[in-house]
């Protein structure tokens, strides 16, 4: 598999990004992904993606850009190749980095943990590091699937794909990625012998746990500490 994509992200062409059907089905061909675009029998409401063209990036170990986009909801990352198919990108080691050329926007292929300590490997968005501790980024698509008009008084529900809230994630040295704290206590909870330097912080910056410019405050006391 490693050796197939290989060979298949290398041939890429420079293509003028554009947009491929939402609506899609996946096919393995002779080891590789395909996307083939067949509608959907019902419309699905919504997209997969955030952002439905192509861009410009850079993936790790290869020389020449790369046309891609992500999909949000699967958590993969789609690539065109030399005869204009539609790939997925396999979620290995090699290509762990990718760098969209415009907003220098940065994908990371890591292993992360949710609240209820959950392992996951997928993408995270690379906000902010220093010094070992690091703020990350997931965007979040849900699917709700559709419901049939049980009475004539009722109507049929269509299938869709709805952007929800991102989740941020915190990376420490020594226990990696994890969810950011939520608020003072949990972030004592990770430093316990930090908790007087962590109060006096948080009460003097007037730290909300909900911003994003705040959570880097947050990575900037800690990788001073």
């Amino acid at each position: 598999m490693k050796n197939i994509f290989t060979a298949a992200i290398a041939l890429m062409l420079s293509l003028p990004a554009f947009s491929q059907n939402d609506n899609s089905t996946s096919a393995k061909v002779s080891g590789t992904t395909f996307i083939n675009p067949i509608r959907s029998k019902d419309k699905i409401q919504g997209s997969p993606y955030l952002q439905h063209m192509f861009s410009s990036a850079m993936v790790e170990k290869l020389k020449s850009k790369a046309y891609m986009r992500y999909n949000t909801f699967n958590d993969e990352f789609e690539f065109i190749n030399t005869k204009g198919d539609t790939l997925i990108l396999d979620k290995i080691e090699d290509y762990s980095s990718i760098i969209f050329t415009e907003g220098n926007k940065k994908y990371l292929l890591t292993a992360y943990t949710n609240t209820k300590n959950k392992l996951y490997y997928g993408y995270l968005i690379n906000l902010y590091e220093k010094n070992g501790y690091g703020l990350f980024q997931k965007e979040n698509i849900n699917f709700y699937e559709g419901k049939k008009a049980r009475t004539t008084l009722e109507k049929d529900m269509p299938s869709r794909y709805s952007k929800t809230d991102d989740t941020y994630f915190f990376k420490n040295k020594e226990l990696g990625i994890s969810e950011f704290p939520d608020g003072k206590k949990d972030l004592i909870k990770l430093f316990p012998d930090k908790k007087a330097a962590i109060e006096a912080f948080v009460k003097e910056n007037k730290i909300d746990f909900d911003q994003q410019a705040d959570m880097i405050k947050i990575i900037d006391f800690l990788a001073a500490q």
